[in-house]
């Protein structure tokens, strides 16, 4: 039987990868757009190519890391050790640059830190380490 903060931190990384691809999405997109305009007001600049470039890069960017999460989710969800060895990683990767949300405080701002430092912690803990194969 999967424990009910399995299901939650399944659930939780499952929004996660749903944030991340939408925000892929959109910088595709934007960085698309906003290399067409550049091109139109800017003629022989690298700014057009700097921009779709870039636009590109962080959609990638943001694209593999909703990926990640989404495969994290799933292996917690089936209890597999990959699964929660994933959900580490990404949960300490979240904390890590969701450093600064410390000296920018905002009630919004602090969810997700507070939410991957729960997660590394439950996580961690023995009883719930057992139970994935």
């Amino acid at each position: 039987m999967r424990p009910v903060g399995c299901t939650l931190i399944a659930a939780w990384l499952w929004f996660r990868a749903l944030i991340e691809l939408l925000k892929a999405l959109g910088l595709l997109v934007v960085g698309g757009v906003a290399g067409k305009l550049a091109s139109l007001a800017t003629d022989g600049t690298a700014i057009p190519s700097f921009l779709l470039k870039l636009g590109a890069f962080l959609g990638t960017a943001f694209l593999i890391l909703g990926l990640l999460a989404a495969v994290a989710g799933v292996g917690v969800w089936m209890m597999k050790s990959w699964g929660r060895t994933l959900a580490l990683v990404l949960a300490t990767l979240g904390l890590l640059f969701s450093f600064r949300a410390f000296f920018h405080p905002h009630p919004l701002n602090l969810i997700r830190p507070i939410v991957d430092a729960a997660m590394i912690g439950y996580l961690m803990v023995p009883d719930v380490q057992s139970k994935f194969s």
